[in-house]
């Protein structure tokens, strides 16, 4: 029984559904320890990056900025509680960012994405003493190169995260709290004959979290 973790009876099943890949962000906000009054920057506005949008703002930032070139998902980040939501393909990302959000320091960057630009992105608008989580799965021999005058100047803490150690229980009861908008985030829904229409689905950008309903 000590992996099993139970769901409240007021609490949706879809809201279950996200239990496991919540229990990994958690883990991951654990590593990159946002503090109250913290400005948080998130790259990627994937089911990933949106919990962590909502996980940020549920420890004590000020104000947490969603970057991502799909219009869809900007839109659902400022829903479930983005203060803004830019396309970093539509000029300089860090100047975008202080005209959203105003000029100060960024304490925290989450790359949520996988990819090279995104990587390169976050340690780019990162200020000096800015905390960044590389969250996303990058390909097994994906390489950046790495500007070190600008580690090295900025004081750059870069930290990776894999997984979810101890954080499934927790994940549980973040959701039988009922203080995240899950069901936003879930924005397709197939039944069990139509698994293969799920996956092609949840390869197309229009889609963030599709689930297969028994």
């Amino acid at each position: 029984m000590e992996q099993v973790h139970l769901l409240a009876n007021d609490s949706d099943y879809e809201a279950g559904a996200m239990a496991e890949p919540l229990a990994c962000c958690l883990h991951g906000m654990d590593i990159v320890n946002i503090k109250a009054g913290d400005r948080v920057v998130v790259i990627g506005g994937g089911a990933i990056g949106l919990l962590m949008v909502q996980l940020a703002k549920l420890s004590g930032a000020s104000k947490v900025l969603l970057s991502e070139p799909v219009e869809i998902r900007r839109e659902i980040g400022m829903k479930v509680g983005a203060d803004a939501a830019v396309n970093p393909l539509h000029g300089d990302l860090k100047n975008q960012i202080n005209n959203s959000v105003g000029s100060g320091a960024i304490d925290v960057v989450i790359e949520c994405v996988g990819k090279n630009i995104a990587v390169e992105q976050a340690i780019k608008i990162a200020d000096r003493g800015s905390k960044i989580l590389l969250f996303s799965v990058p390909s097994p021999d994906a390489k950046i190169e790495l500007p070190l005058f600008d580690v090295f100047v900025k004081e750059l803490k870069i930290f990776g995260s894999f997984v979810n150690p101890n954080t499934q229980s927790r994940a549980t009861e973040l959701i039988n709290s009922g203080r995240l908008d899950l069901k936003s985030i879930i924005t397709h829904r197939f039944n069990i004959n139509e698994v293969d229409k799920a996956i092609e689905k949840q390869m197309e950008q229009d889609s963030i979290k599709v689930i297969v309903k028994p």
